[in-house]
């Protein structure tokens, strides 16, 4: 069972990401008009390090190596006439098998197609990506676990 609730228009999540970096390019999903890291969902009683295996095997087939805890961040916002309280975990992680798949890659969500692309990190400022606190992380040299607390506005 993951870890999301609903009450009238307000959702909870608590997610867990990948940050995949190989080669200084980072790879990064496709969602409606915007990029994220892989990952998702984690479910009761799961560890996030075992929720973000579980979810980039069951969407791209692989296993990743998770290096360290990148970031924390406890982040509010809305979208789609919701509003959205949402934790996420985000690891620095490696995966040579993905880097080998290509440039542009295409996982399955839920028997859905999902793209997947390498992009250069030291353009990572040019892309629409969510959230968008995790472009200064991203950019900075400082490797150093943060943990973030983001209020998006409208």
């Amino acid at each position: 069972m993951d870890i999301t609730f609903t009450k009238d228009n307000m959702r909870f999540k608590y997610r867990a990401s990948a940050l995949i970096i190989e080669n200084n390019h980072i790879l990064l999903q496709k969602f409606n008009d915007y990029w994220t890291p892989p990952g998702g969902k984690v479910q009761m009683l799961e560890d996030s390090k075992i929720a973000l295996k579980r979810e980039i095997l069951e969407e791209l087939s692989t296993d990743i190596e998770i290096e360290q805890s990148a970031i924390f961040i406890e982040q509010t916002y809305h979208s789609q006439e919701k509003s959205f309280h949402e934790l996420g975990v985000y690891y620095f992680c490696h995966s040579k098998s993905l880097w080998d798949r290509g440039i542009s890659i295409i996982g399955n969500e839920n028997g859905e197609d999902m793209e997947y692309r390498w992009f250069p990190v030291n353009e990572i400022d040019k892309i629409n990506i969510q959230p968008v606190i995790l472009k200064e992380k991203l950019l900075s040299e400082n490797k150093d676990f943060e943990h973030i607390i983001n209020h998006e506005k409208d």
